[in-house]
């Protein structure tokens, strides 16, 4: 049993918003997030443009309330945990050592899972088979979440 989940930037926004989903912590837990999905969250809602789906979802809401998210995303809360480079750098040299053949955004998330023994949790827009198939052979949980 998992000590907590590490979330991509999809629920990350979802959180961040007030909206967590039911599911995804049915026991509790922590919550983590990667350096590189905390930079995605970061460049979409950055830019002025609405272009995808994090910036139109913050788009969709009060000013007020896209504030608060940009502060929130800017100094994350206490409560979310970011997995660093340093913790999951060797780790992850020794993933693509033994094989795993994954992009850097789906390895990190592999060793900072593995790290903080916790369930991987990805929005279905994020879905990913590689690193399903990965986190399987790894023997760490993953879902998908349809937000």
């Amino acid at each position: 049993m998992s000590s907590g989940v590490l979330v991509d930037d999809h629920i990350l926004l979802r959180m961040l918003l007030g909206e967590e989903p039911g599911e995804l912590r049915p026991r509790g837990g922590i919550v983590a997030t990667t350096g590189l999905w905390y930079h995605r969250l970061c460049r979409a809602l950055a830019g002025q443009a609405v272009v995808g789906s994090m910036s139109r979802r913050l788009g969709g809401v009060s000013p007020e309330v896209a504030a608060e998210v940009i502060a929130a995303v800017i100094e994350l809360p206490a409560s979310i945990e970011l997995v660093s480079l340093r913790t999951v750098g060797w780790p992850m040299g020794e993933l693509l050592r033994d094989g795993a053949r994954l992009n850097l955004l789906s390895l990190e998330a592999l060793a900072a899972a593995r790290f903080l023994d916790a369930e991987i949790c990805c929005a279905q827009a994020n879905e990913n088979e590689p690193l399903t198939d990965a986190a399987r052979t790894h023997e760490i949980a993953i879902r998908s979440l349809q937000l």
